[in-house]
């Protein structure tokens, strides 16, 4: 031991720099070499064929949702149909104007019609000029499994009529009209939107997507040519679940699976092949660059280190001064030596006098930022809320509920001229209350008295300046997650009161109330950095921890069956 620390004392420190970096870089560039390309070579397989399982997942998951879309349009319709007589030609002419109103919402269908099981007549339809007319084909195939399976939804095959390129699908159900009389419910859906999906989708060459039915028939295929034996042989042999295999030449990894409401299986092929011509390029770029960085690592230490130690030395003791000090404090240095160093110097002498220009920038842009952060957040709330009560009035007017059409613009207006009276960022408490009145208000009146409302506000709160617009989407909350489909009369109890300097609101509802994760998932959105396109919570909590600089509160409590609480404490001094 001894002896190697005289060893090292003999020498200049440059030369122990050179000696130590060159054998560091040389075990360095060795290890990482062998390292990395071991640990690629175990593992680039399994991160390939995770990969395509989640491409082959992820286009499986955007079918499901697509036949999910036009299961839920049939199941809005079944709820629908019973306020129609269909016997009655104008109940009949108002049911196709409701559908017409599905396919204005929805571009992917095409045509909705009920027939009679029976006459097979066409009862209702978006093409109202068929209403009255009696299907031509009785044995379509549409027809024929809806009566035969009454329970689900049937689909047919995708196809494209002539002289046009697009596909379509018929859904169908057999579904009770007139107070109990059979009658089946078509919706035909473009299926143009998975064919174009399916194109966008990186295959590699020869992959594809094929559709199969029950009996292995085949429902749809990407593929330009009708798939082979083998390929169905492939699909009988996994059933469900992936496998990589040996088709047509090329080297596939294939996932099967079903498609929800469906009798029909997905199969995704994705060319694999591209797994040994990464691990080819990743060797042969791997040798050229570690090889590139001996050289330059070498001749850079041989060549330069002589003349930088010092210089570099100096310089670090500066920038150990700033390091250490607990506030920025202005360091130059003036150092004598290479063209490089002079130069490394000059820039850092600029480096710093630009910091202690930033950090007085800096201080003025948070306080602008946090003030354009705060508008933008609270004008999502207005275009929300205007447009679910325009739909209120629009579904209030198409139900020729004129009274109570007219009084919820009477409330609306009133609702807007509290928005917009103020260019300020808080209003009165009172304000606020009275804002989130005329909203349960409009509520009230759309969902006929199925819930109530108490609002209590404490004498010396009235005047205390608040937030604009928190109340009110927590109240819309309540109505839509909460009380929504409730068996028993929903009750809505909103309190302001002062408590230890803040100004305190508490909005509780009787509804199904949350589990404990689910309000854990809630604060944990409220930290997630970014923009959002919500609303509600995570939109209010935002914006008061925003305006009161973090010194706000939100807090939920919850207990399944028995309703919510959310409670909203702000700083009565910012």
């Amino acid at each position: 031991m001894k002896t190697k620390v005289s060893l090292f004392k003999s020498k200049s420190v440059s030369f122990i720099i050179i000696a130590a970096c060159v054998t560091i870089v040389v075990a360095m560039v060795v290890s990482l070499f062998l390292t990395t390309y071991t640990s690629f070579s175990s593992g680039i397989s399994g991160a390939v064929n995770t990969q395509t399982r989640e491409l082959s997942t992820q286009i499986s998951y955007n079918y499901e949702n697509y036949i999910g879309s036009i299961i839920k349009t049939s199941n809005t319709i079944q709820a629908n149909i019973e306020k129609y007589n269909l016997d009655n030609f104008e109940d009949a002419l108002a049911l196709s104007g409701f559908f017409q109103q599905i396919i204005n919402l929805n571009s992917d269908i095409l045509k909705i019609s009920v027939y009679d099981q029976e006459e097979c007549t066409v009862l209702a339809s978006t093409y109202t000029g068929e209403i009255g007319f009696v299907l031509s084909d009785k044995n379509s195939e549409w027809f024929t499994e809806a009566k035969a399976e009454p329970t689900v939804h049937a689909f047919s095959v995708p196809y494209s009529e002539y002289g046009s390129e697009e596909y379509k699908l018929n859904v169908s159900k057999s579904i009770k009209v007139n107070g109990g009389e059979n009658a089946v419910l078509i919706i035909e859906v473009s299926f143009q939107q998975f064919i174009d999906l399916v194109k966008k989708s990186n295959l590699g060459e020869g992959g594809h997507i094929t559709i199969i039915g029950p009996n292995y028939d085949i429902v749809y295929t990407s593929k330009t040519d009708t798939p082979s034996q083998a390929e169905i042989d492939v699909i009988r042999e996994i059933t469900l679940g992936s496998r990589n295999v040996e088709i047509g030449g090329y080297n596939m990894f294939v996932n099967v699976g079903t498609i929800s409401n469906t009798k029909w299986r997905i199969c995704v092929f994705i060319n694999a092949d591209k797994l040994t011509e990464i691990e080819t390029n990743f060797l042969s770029t791997t040798i050229l660059v570690s090889s590139m960085i001996l050289v330059i690592g070498v001749g850079l230490f041989l060549g330069v280190a002589r003349t930088i130690t010092n210089p570099m030395k100096q310089l670090e003791l500066t920038m150990r001064k700033v390091e250490k000090s607990d506030y920025f404090r202005m360091e130059e240095v003036d150092i004598s030596a290479s063209k490089e160093i002079e130069q490394l110097t000059k820039r850092f002498n600029k480096m710093m006098r630009k910091i202690s220009e930033l950090m007085e920038r800096v201080i003025d842009e948070q306080d602008a930022q946090r003030k354009s952060e705060l508008k933008a957040l609270q004008n999502q709330i207005n275009p929300h809320f205007l447009y679910n009560t325009l739909d209120s009035i629009v579904w209030l007017v198409e139900n020729n509920k004129n009274a109570e059409a007219s009084e919820m613009v009477v409330a609306l207006a009133r609702f807007f001229r509290l928005s917009i009276s103020k260019e300020t960022e808080t209003v009165p408490a009172k304000e606020e209350i009275e804002h989130v009145r005329n909203y349960l208000l409009i509520q009230n009146i759309r969902y006929a008295d199925s819930f109530d409302y108490e609002i209590n506000v404490a004498e010396n709160a009235l005047d205390i300046p608040t937030m604009k617009l928190i109340l009110q989407p927590i109240v819309e909350n309540c109505l839509y997650h909460g009380l929504k489909n409730n068996i028993d009369k929903g009750h809505i109890k909103i309190n302001a009161y002062i408590e230890d300097d803040y100004l305190v609101f508490t909005i509780a509802d009787n509804g199904y109330g949350m589990r404990k994760e689910t309000i854990d998932d809630i604060y944990l959105s409220f930290e997630e950095r970014g923009a959002s396109n919500s609303v509600g919570l995570k939109n209010i909590y935002q914006r008061v921890m925003i305006y009161f600089s973090g010194n706000a509160q939100m807090i939920i409590e919850s207990e399944l069956d028995e309703g919510t609480t959310i409670t909203i404490k702000e700083p009565l001094c910012r």
